[in-house]
C-alpha cells in the first residue's frame, strides 16, 4: 500500500513534559491505486509517554502507541477520507513547541508541486509544507497527485509498472527512475510523451540515480500543457514544457490486439552475417498501433521489453486503386528484431508475449533460436507445402492438429520451412482468406522460424505478390534484390546445410524474357559459387522452390516442361552437387530419382537398395521431392498416378509432412509422416562422401609432401653441416 502524505485541519494536544521528535505525516492511501479511505497517517516518537490527541474540524482522533526498543514511543494516528478535511488549504500542526504547516492536495486538481528525493527519502512539497512518502522496500510505487501519476521505479519490475500504467486512466502519467530502467522499457519513449489511450500520456524522466538527491517541480499550466523542473543538487538541470501537440502519433486505433505472430530469422542466417537482426517476430493489428511491444524473457536471466521496429501499413485498395479490382482490406503488419544483446545464448528457448497496446497483450509463447554453426548435434526440419486454412472439408486440420501437439517440443525442430501456395488465396474475398490464414497459422509461426517460397496462389490479382513480399520477411533478407529480381531468391545457414529458395513463378508460365531469366541464372550461380566456397562448414545445399522439376502427372504441363523450363538452373545444381530439390505444386508427396535433363543417373554413383532407393549416395544430380500434401481445397488430385522413369514413390493427397534428419556431415535422413494415420509411408537416407573424402585425400598428400620436403631440406642441411666439419679438421694442424 502507497502511503501519501495528507495535509488537513489538525490540532494536537500533548501533556507539557512530552517532547517529540521525527513528525512526520505520510501520504494515505486514498493517493494510491487502490483508492483507499486513509487521507493520511500522523507519526511522531517521544522518548517519555505522552498523553494526547489530534483534532480535526473539532472531531478528536484515536491514536496509537508502541514502546520500540525500550527506547521510545512511536505515536500513529490516521485521518481518514470521510471527516470531510478540505484540500489545498494551509493548516497548522502543533506538536509541543513545534509547529508544522500542512496542505492536503487534490487528486484532480492543478496546483504546482515539488518531488524531493534526499538521501533516499522522498517529499511531496507543496507551498510550505513537506510531505514524506513512505517508499518501504515496493520496486514501483504509484500515487495520483494534482491530476499527475507518478510512478516511482526503485527496482526495474516492468510487470508492475505496466499494473500501474493500465490503472491511471485520466491522468498524465510520468515515470520517474534509474538510466538501468531504460533498456528494459524500449517499448517507452523517453523523455518525450506518447500517447496511449485517448488522453492518456506518459514520460519517462531519467535520473542518474533514483535514490541520490533530485528536485523536480510539476506545473499543470491546462489540459494541454506540463511543465516540469528537474533540479541536481538544488542546480537546475532541465527546464522543459510538453505540449500535447508533440504526441509521436495521434492516428493510435482502439482495435490493437495481436494477431498472426510469425517467427522469422534475420539477416545473421544470411551473407550479410548482422548480430544487430537475428530473429524478427511479427505480427498484425486492425488499427495502427505503435505504442505496441515484446516482453521476451528466458531462464537465464534475460527480461527485455522491445518495442516495435517498424510498422507496414497493407492497404490493398490503395494497391488496386487504378485497376478494376474491388478491395478495402486494410491491415498493419508490426515488427520487432531481437539483436546479439537479447539473444545471448542460441539453441536455447525463450519466451515471449506481444503487447498490441497496454491492454491487449497476447498468450505466452515460446521458441527454439536455430544455430547457424554446427554443434556436433542431430538437427530436424519440417517440410510442408500447399495447404489452406477453410476446414469445409477439414482437409488441412489433420496437419494443424499436428502441428498444435508438438508446439512444446522446441528441441525437436529448429525451423518450418513452407514450400509455398498459402490459403487458397492469399487475397480471396477481399483478403480475408488471407486474414484468416494468418490468424490460424499462428499454431505453428509462432513457436519456430518459418522459411517460406511462394507458390503461384501466393501471387495476387496483380501478380505481384503484395500480399505476401509485405507480410512474411525471410524473401526479404537477400544480397540479391534487383528492380526484376523483387524477393525471388533469399538463402540462408543453418548448421550443416546451406538453403536456397528462388521464384521462378514467371518462367514456369513463360513470362520472363531471357534477360531475366539470365539475371535469376547469374543469381543463382553466385550463391552456388559462394556456398561450394564455404563447403566445409556447410558442406550440404538444398534448394527450395515451388514449382518441382519434375513430377507424375503426365497430364500437366509442369510435369512435362519444368526440368525444360528449368534447365539452366538443373545444371547448376549438378555443377555444384545440390543435394535435395524440395518442391510442392502438385497436390500430393512424390520422390523423384536423380535425373539430369530427364535422363537416369544410375550409372553416375548413385547406389540404391533395391526399386524404392532408400540409400543415394554420391549422386551427380539432386534428389527431388514433392512436398504438396499438407491439405488444401482447391484440388484434389487423381493419384497415385502413373509411374515415369524418375518415380519413386507417390502418396495420395492430404495430409503429410516431410520430416529432414541432418545427422552430419556426410548423412541427411528423410522421412514422410502421413497424419492420419501417424506413419512413416516414405524415406530416404542422402550420403554424400565424395568431395568431403577427395578433400581428406589432397590434405593427406599435400602434408605428406610437405613433410618428405621438410625432411629433405634437414638432411641437405644435416650432410652440409656434417660435410664442413670434416673439412675443418683435415684443415686443422
Amino acid at each position: 500500500m502507497f502511503l501519501i502524505f495528507v495535509i488537513a485541519n489538525i490540532h494536537l494536544v500533548l501533556s507539557k513534559d512530552c517532547n517529540t521528535f521525527d513528525e512526520q505525516i505520510i501520504l494515505g492511501d486514498y493517493y494510491s491505486n487502490i483508492e483507499g479511505q486513509i487521507m493520511a497517517t500522523l507519526q511522531y516518537k517521544s522518548y517519555e509517554e505522552c498523553l494526547s490527541y489530534s483534532q480535526i474540524n473539532r472531531i478528536r482522533l484515536k491514536y496509537q502507541s508502541v514502546l520500540i526498543d525500550n527506547l521510545y514511543y512511536e505515536y500513529t494516528t490516521k485521518i481518514y477520507k470521510n471527516y470531510s478535511v478540505q484540500m489545498n488549504i494551509d493548516y497548522n500542526i502543533t506538536l509541543g513547541m513545534k509547529s508544522i504547516i500542512l496542505r492536503l492536495p487534490q487528486k484532480n486538481g492543478q496546483q504546482p508541486f515539488k518531488l524531493l528525493n534526499q538521501f533516499g527519502n522522498s517529499q511531496i512539497l507543496i507551498e510550505n509544507s513537506s510531505l514524506n512518502l513512505q517508499i518501504e522496500d515496493n520496486d514501483v510505487m504509484s500515487f495520483k497527485i494534482e491530476s499527475i501519476a507518478l510512478i516511482l521505479i526503485n527496482e526495474c519490475n516492468v510487470n508492475k509498472i505496466l499494473e500501474h500504467l493500465i490503472q491511471n486512466h485520466n491522468f498524465w502519467l510520468v515515470m520517474i527512475g534509474d538510466q538501468s530502467c531504460q533498456i528494459q522499457l524500449q517499448h517507452l519513449q523517453y523523455d518525450t510523451f506518447i500517447s496511449l489511450i485517448d488522453s492518456q500520456l506518459i514520460t519517462f524522466l531519467k535520473s542518474n540515480q533514483f535514490k541520490r538527491n533530485f528536485k523536480i517541480e510539476f506545473q499543470i499550466h491546462n489540459s494541454s500543457i506540463l511543465q516540469f523542473k528537474y533540479y541536481k543538487n538544488d542546480e537546475l538541470i532541465q527546464n522543459e514544457l510538453v505540449k500535447k501537440s508533440f504526441l509521436i502519433s495521434t492516428n493510435v486505433g482502439d482495435n490493437c490486439i495481436p494477431y498472426g505472430q510469425r517467427i522469422s530469422l534475420g539477416y545473421y542466417y544470411t551473407n550479410y552475417n548482422k548480430e544487430d537482426d537475428i530473429i524478427d517476430i511479427t505480427y498484425n493489428t486492425q488499427s495502427y498501433c505503435p505504442q505496441g511491444f515484446l516482453h521476451i524473457f528466458d531462464e537465464n536471466g534475460i527480461d527485455q521489453w522491445i518495442k516495435i521496429r517498424e510498422t507496414r501499413i497493407l492497404n490493398m485498395s490503395k494497391i488496386y486503386e487504378n485497376s478494376n479490382q474491388q478491395f478495402t482490406y486494410v491491415t498493419y503488419i508490426n515488427i520487432v528484431s531481437l539483436n546479439s544483446y537479447t539473444i545471448q545464448k542460441f539453441g536455447q528457448i525463450y519466451y515471449y508475449e506481444i503487447y498490441g497496446d497496454i491492454d491487449s497483450k497476447s498468450n505466452k509463447y515460446q521458441f527454439k533460436v536455430p544455430l547457424k554453426q554446427y554443434d556436433n548435434k542431430e538437427h530436424k526440419i519440417i517440410f510442408f507445402g500447399d495447404m489452406d486454412s477453410n476446414w469445409n472439408g477439414n482437409k488441412s486440420k489433420e496437419t494443424f492438429d499436428w502441428f498444435q501437439s508438438i508446439q512444446y517440443n522446441q528441441s525437436d525442430y529448429d525451423v518450418l520451412i513452407f514450400e509455398g501456395d498459402m490459403a487458397y488465396d492469399l487475397e480471396s474475398y477481399n483478403c480475408q482468406q488471407g486474414d484468416w490464414w494468418l490468424r490460424n497459422m499462428t499454431t505453428f509461426t509462432s513457436y519456430y522460424p518459418l522459411l517460406s517460397t511462394p507458390g503461384n496462389h501466393d501471387s495476387g490479382a496483380n501478380y505481384e505478390f503484395d500480399y505476401y513480399r509485405m507480410s512474411f520477411l525471410s524473401p526479404e533478407k537477400s544480397q540479391y534484390n534487383t528492380r526484376n529480381n523483387y524477393y525471388n531468391f533469399y538463402s540462408v545457414d543453418l548448421g550443416l546445410v546451406h538453403y536456397i529458395f528462388y521464384n521462378p513463378t514467371n518462367i514456369v508460365y513463360n513470362e520472363s524474357n531471357q534477360q531475366q531469366i539470365d539475371e535469376m541464372v547469374q543469381i543463382m550461380e553466385n550463391d552456388l559459387n559462394q556456398a561450394n566456397q564455404n563447403r566445409e562448414n556447410v558442406p550440404w545445399i538444398i534448394v527450395n522452390s515451388h514449382f518441382p522439376m519434375y513430377c507424375s502427372d503426365s497430364s500437366d504441363n509442369q510435369c512435362s516442361q519444368n526440368f525444360i523450363a528449368l534447365q539452366p538452373f538443373a545444371d547448376l545444381f549438378t555443377k555444384y552437387r545440390v543435394a535435395i530439390y524440395m518442391s510442392a505444386h502438385q497436390h500430393n508427396y512424390e520422390r523423384d530419382a536423380p535425373f539430369i535433363n530427364n535422363q537416369s543417373q544410375v550409372n553416375t554413383g548413385l547406389i540404391t537398395d533395391g526399386p524404392q532407393q532408400h540409400l543415394v549416395k554420391n549422386s551427380a544430380a539432386p534428389i527431388y521431392i514433392v512436398e504438396g500434401s499438407a491439405g488444401q481445397e482447391y484440388y484434389t488430385p487423381l493419384v497415385p498416378y502413373e509411374n515415369q522413369p524418375y518415380t519413386v514413390f507417390q502418396t495420395g493427397y492430404n495430409d503429410g509432412i516431410g520430416i529432414m534428419t541432418i545427422h552430419n556431415s556426410t548423412h541427411i535422413y528423410f522421412e514422410q509422416i502421413d497424419l492420419i494415420t501417424q506413419q512413416v509411408v516414405d524415406y530416404f537416407w542422402c550420403v554424400q562422401d565424395r568431395q568431403i573424402n577427395s578433400n581428406k585425400t589432397l590434405n593427406i598428400i599435400l602434408w605428406t609432401l610437405l613433410g618428405f620436403s621438410i625432411l629433405g631440406i634437414l638432411g641437405i642441411g644435416i650432410l652440409y653441416l656434417i660435410r664442413r666439419q670434416k673439412i675443418k679438421e683435415q684443415l686443422l694442424p
